[in-house]
């Protein structure tokens, strides 16, 4: 079985078949140059006050952002407290003293007890 690569090898011969044009990387330096807006020409398309104001900016979105944030923890803190003590308050009332009472009776066992009951439940 013939190796992919000796195969072309053998149909195309050593030949290169890409040419590139006469002069075409003398010429390829000055004409990306060309493209290429001078330091200048970007330093005049930026309006003078948006960077004189792009301090002022960062500070002013860094507060916004701390002020927020402040609001919304003290908002999350508030509901979270609430709902805590609303489960807890209706938690206590589900107790009553038939749960009282089985919990006692079943503290009362000791291991032979206990070993007994698991028996009898098989």
């Amino acid at each position: 079985m013939i190796n992919e690569e000796d195969y072309i090898r053998n149909k195309m011969g050593n030949k290169n078949p890409f040419t590139v044009p006469e002069g075409y990387f003398e010429q390829l330096t000055g004409d990306i140059m060309s493209k290429i807006p001078a330091q200048k020409e970007i330093e005049q398309q930026k309006p003078a006050l948006i960077k004189r104001l792009r301090p002022l900016l960062y500070a002013a979105a860094c507060v916004c952002i701390a002020v927020f944030g402040v609001v919304i923890y003290q908002n999350l803190d508030k509901q979270t407290n609430e709902t805590l003590q609303k489960n807890f308050s209706q938690n206590t009332r589900e107790y009553n003293d038939t749960f009282i009472d089985d919990a006692t009776d079943y503290a009362m066992f000791d291991n032979n007890e206990i070993y007994a009951s698991l028996l009898a439940d098989m």
